[in-house]
Order: structure tokens, then C-alpha cells, then sequence
């Protein structure tokens, strides 16, 4: 998870640890410059073991409902990243057919020669951000397994030229051995885990697949692990050589992959760099000048000037809207400008702008350019997907967070309500402190005192029992999901995970929370008269600023309860 209602985690850990670590630094100052008043402070807390064990759960509530909102943000952030990693691998972004020929099936890839491939890969031979670039052709196809009759309705048989797997690795056998393409004999297939399962099927199987009005019998060579080139999906590998073959389309393609320097992870932080370089590569600089005319009419820049301000949008398509409409107000066409307009989501938006003129003829225009602007689409799916990891994961800590907040507030009413408790429990003695010689500043340290010891033992507590409350959570939502241990839902299981950053930030937010409270609470109370505190009288009437600073302090504690609400009903 990395982001907080918009704000990143890094930046609140930084702010808070700059709160906290200073705060605490400055009460140990204090306790070692007046160690009489921390002693009359800490010996408290041993007498009242009740007391002391109530405050302690008073004061915990925010910590513990914080820790448990972002364990469970990390759990699923982390979940849905590990599995977006193990089912594409090395795979960063897929390069896929813009123009459909007209042998090409409606609804499947578009097919291009394999000339166009070997092109390609020449043309980016001196790009370094790209370390793989492998040609494939996927189609689905019914297929039984003859010794077990059972059947999967849409498997993907997927042929793959193992001379374009530099970059991405090979194939691995269920045993750990390498699983090599070139070792097939004609009739032979790897399956993957998936395919294996939706089967019954194990090495040596005749599977039966049904290609058009055809039959055609592969026996399984061995199974090798899901995700990354073999597919996710079940799927059943060969020689691409083969697959042409058996779907007579010798010569042809209808996927490529790219993969990005460096590893699963550090791949997908380069593929803004990647998809712009393939997009410009791949784009039409005629059909672009065509669209730039297209789009500069007054109106639809007025209409792309308002989506801007659109809320739901994310910030960075935001800018892109932006920067679009500079590149269209500029001149020539650029190679920014050329990026934009074949950005996918820009390209979204822009035709949302053109269709909200009301214009039917350039609505028609515009979408006939959109669609002879480049020779392919690139999409970049793992920067995607991790993306939406991320904000799946700030989204459901915000809204832990957001309904937690009606509790927060009960807690700071609480520990408040406590140390208000605590000085009249107490009042005779801090009245006896007063009047041989203490100031109401000794009194305000020796209830901090007190309460940063409370708060350090609670925060502690409140933090280890939210990361139990997370893991219960994920435990029942992965029960939930399972469906009792059996069908689909054990595709995806959630994985227990937190992040470090995120236990501190939980810490120290609950940490500076209870130090604001404490303070506040603390000076409340070293407000007394000695008189009537040593003799255990009421309290004097209070005057009538003091009155309506009461009033002013109830009005602000109020505004803090209806600020849940409101932001919930906004």
C-alpha cells in the first residue's frame, strides 16, 4: 500500500516519526531534569492495576483499529501484487495486432506475418530498457482428456518460438527440470498446473482437442508451473511451428511480449519508458497530424479542458489531459503529442470530449483515425495491475480508517474523561503538591508523565492485537472466498503480509494522538483552587471566558464527531 487518502505513506511515516521522536525526546528532557515528578508519576501506575489496565485499553482503541486498517490494506495489496507476479512472470507489457486481416476470427488476435516480428526486434535491438521480446500465437480450443473424460470447454493452446525466450526464462517441470520446447515430438504438449487440474490429467494422458471439425491427438510430455509465458489459464504448450500447423496459419502471429530490464518487479518501474518508445515506434505520423486537426476544434478542447476537472479521474490522467491540450494548441506534431494520443486511457477521454460535442461527423472522423493510428496496441499489464494493486489496498485502509474514526473519537473522549477522573480521584493530594511549593506546570508534567508511560506500554498492545484482528480478518475472508476448502475461490487466497513502514505509521499516529489528548487533558486538570483542592471542596464557578471557552471547546469536539459524516456522505 502506498498511498493514504492521496497522500503517501512515506511522507505521513516522515511527518510522523518528525512529530513523535522529537515529542518523546523533549518528555525524556523533562523526566531527567525533574525525576521527583516522574517518581510521583510512575508510582501510580503499579497501585491501581484496574485502573491502570482500563487506561491502557482506552487509550490502545486508536492504535489497534489504525494497526488493524493498514494490515489489512497491506495484506491485500500484497495478495493481489503476488499474484499479478506469478501470473505474468517477466512479462511487462503485450504488443497485439491493430488491423485485423480478413482471415482473422471476430473477437480473437489479429494475426501478422512473422516477418513483421523479426522487424520489429531489429528495430528495438539497440534499446536497452528491453531485454525480450518472444512471439507466440494463442487460441482456445474444447479438449478431453480420453483416460479421465474430463473436458475443459475453452482451453488455450498456445505455441510459443523458443528462440525468442531470452529475457523471460524457460519452463520449469513440476520435478524442478527444465522443460525444453525443441525436445517435442509431433503429437506432444506441456501442460501447465492449471490445465493439469481442470483435466486429472499427468504425464502421458491422451488429450483429445477439437479444432474446427477436427480432432486431434496430443499426449502430455509433462507439466510445468503456471503464470509468466505459459499462461495463468490452463493451457496447453508447444513448438510454435506446431501450433501454425495446427491451426493453418503457418508464417502467422497473433501475440508478443515484451520484457523489461531487471527483474519481475524493478521491470514494470520502466515501462512508461517502454510503452512510449513502442507507441512511437508503432504509431502513424500522417494519421496523427490528421487527428490533431481533428481534435483542435474549439469545442473539443473546451470539453477536454472540463474533464480535466473531472474528480474521478486519477491525477496522472489528469495531466495527461493537460498536456494534451498543450500539444494540440502547439505546433507540428510532436513526439509527446504522438504518446498522448495513442495513450489508452488518454484516448478514453478524449473520445468521451469528441462524442460530448454532439458533432456525429466528427465523432465518426475522429474514431476512424483513432483506429488506423497505430499498427498496434501496447498495453502495459503489469504496471497496470500493480497500480491497481496499490490503490485496492489504500482503498480499503481508507475505508477501515474512515468508519474507525467513530471509535477513534470515542477513545480520545475516553482517555480524556480518565485523566479528568484520575485528578479528582486525586485532588486532595495534587492540592497538598501545590501548596508546599509545586506549579501548575509540575502538575501538567507529572500527568504527561503518567500518560507517556500508559501510551508507550499501549500503543505497543494496541499495535500487536490490530495485526491479530488483521489476520483473523483475512482468515475469514479467505474462508468466505473458499468456499469451505473446495472450488474456485482457492484460486486466490490472501496472504498475510505487513509492511514495517505501515506498523510504524500506526504507532506514531496513535502515539501523537494520545500525546495531543494527554497534554490537553493534563492542563485541563492543573486548572484548581489549592484551597478548596486540599480540603476536597467544589470547585469554584467558573468564570464566564473560562465558560465560553467551554462552549468554544464543545463546539470544536462536536465538529470532530459530524467530520466522519460528512466526509462519509460527500
Amino acid at each position: 500500500m502506498e498511498d493514504l487518502f492521496g497522500v503517501k505513506m512515506d511522507w505521513i511515516m516522515y511527518v510522523l516519526l518528525a512529530i513523535f521522536v522529537p515529542s518523546i525526546a523533549v518528555v525524556g528532557f523533562m523526566a531527567a531534569r525533574n525525576r521527583v515528578m516522574l517518581k510521583m508519576a510512575l508510582r501510580n501506575i503499579p497501585r491501581r492495576k484496574a485502573q491502570t489496565a482500563l487506561i491502557v485499553a482506552g487509550i490502545m482503541i486508536s492504535t489497534l483499529i489504525m494497526a488493524a486498517s493498514f494490515g489489512t490494506g497491506d495484506t491485500l495489496t500484497h495478495s493481489i501484487r503476488k499474484a499479478v507476479l506469478d501470473g505474468l512472470g517477466s512479462i511487462d507489457e503485450f504488443v497485439l495486432s491493430a488491423r485485423p486481416g480478413e482471415a482473422d476470427q471476430f473477437g480473437g488476435a489479429a494475426y501478422v506475418p512473422i516477418e513483421r516480428f523479426t522487424a520489429m526486434r531489429q528495430e528495438l535491438a539497440g534499446f536497452d530498457s528491453i531485454d525480450g521480446l518472444a512471439a507466440g500465437l494463442a487460441e482456445i480450443a474444447p479438449t478431453v482428456n480420453e483416460r479421465t473424460s474430463r473436458s475443459a470447454g475453452r482451453m488455450q493452446i498456445a505455441g510459443v518460438d523458443p528462440a525468442t525466450l531470452n529475457g523471460f526464462g524457460g519452463f520449469r517441470l513440476e520435478g524442478g527440470e527444465e522443460a525444453r520446447l525443441e525436445d517435442l515430438v509431433p503429437g506432444e504438449v506441456f501442460i501447465n498446473t492449471a490445465a493439469a487440474e481442470d483435466l486429472e490429467a499427468i504425464s502421458g494422458d491422451a488429450l483429445t482437442v477439437y479444432v474446427g471439425e477436427r480432432s486431434i491427438t496430443l499426449s502430455v510430455r509433462g507439466i510445468v508451473a503456471s503464470g509468466g509465458t505459459v499462461g495463468a489459464e490452463p493451457t496447453l504448450l508447444l513448438h510454435l511451428g506446431r501450433a501454425q500447423e495446427l491451426f493453418g496459419r503457418e508464417g502467422y502471429i497473433n501475440s508478443i511480449v515484451v520484457s523489461n530490464r531487471g527483474d519481475e518487479t524493478g521491470g514494470a518501474e520502466l515501462s512508461d519508458e517502454v510503452t512510449r518508445k513502442l507507441r512511437l515506434l508503432f504509431a502513424d505520423r500522417e494519421v496523427a497530424a490528421q487527428l490533431k486537426s481533428s481534435l483542435s476544434n474549439p469545442t473539443v478542447l473546451e470539453e477536454l479542458r472540463r474533464r480535466e476537472g473531472n474528480v474521478l479521474l486519477d491525477e496522472g490522467t489528469r495531466a495527461d489531459l493537460q498536456a494534451l491540450r498543450t500539444g494540440l494548441a502547439g505546433p507540428g506534431v510532436t513526439d509527446d503529442l504522438v504518446a498522448l494520443l495513442t495513450d489508452d486511457d488518454v484516448q478514453q477521454e478524449y473520445l468521451k470530449a469528441v462524442g460530448a460535442t454532439g458533432d456525429a461527423e466528427l465523432t465518426r472522423e475522429v474514431g476512424t483515425l483513432v483506429v488506423s493510428l497505430a499498427e498496434f496496441v501496447v498495453i502495459d499489464i503489469k504496471r497496470r495491475l500493480l497500480e491497481t494493486a496499490d490503490q485496492v489496498g489504500s482503498v480499503v485502509t481508507s475505508f477501515f480508517i474512515l468508519f474507525g474514526l467513530f471509535s477513534i473519537m470515542v477513545g480520545i473522549l475516553l482517555i480524556f474523561l480518565i485523566f479528568v477522573m484520575l485528578a479528582a480521584a486525586r485532588r486532595s493530594e495534587l492540592g497538598m503538591a501545590r501548596a508546599v511549593g509545586a506549579r501548575r506546570w509540575h502538575l501538567v508534567q507529572m500527568f504527561v508523565f503518567e500518560g507517556t508511560a500508559y501510551s508507550l506500554l499501549s500503543g505497543l498492545v494496541g499495535v500487536g492485537l490490530g495485526l491479530l484482528a488483521s489476520a483473523l480478518i483475512v482468515g475469514i475472508i479467505n474462508q468466505i472466498f473458499s468456499g469451505g476448502g473446495s472450488g474456485a475461490g482457492d484460486d486466490f487466497r490472501l496472504t498475510r503480509h505487513f509492511e514495517l513502514r505501515s506498523v510504524v505509521v500506526a504507532y506514531c499516529l496513535g502515539m501523537v494522538i494520545t500525546f495531543i489528548t494527554v497534554a490537553i487533558s493534563a492542563y485541563r486538570v492543573s486548572r484548581m483552587n489549592i484551597v478548596a483542592a486540599i480540603r476536597d471542596l467544589p470547585t469554584p464557578q467558573a468564570t464566564s471566558s473560562a465558560s465560553a471557552l467551554q462552549l468554544l471547546g464543545r463546539l470544536v469536539l462536536a465538529g470532530l464527531f459530524l467530520l466522519p459524516v460528512q466526509v462519509a456522505y460527500s
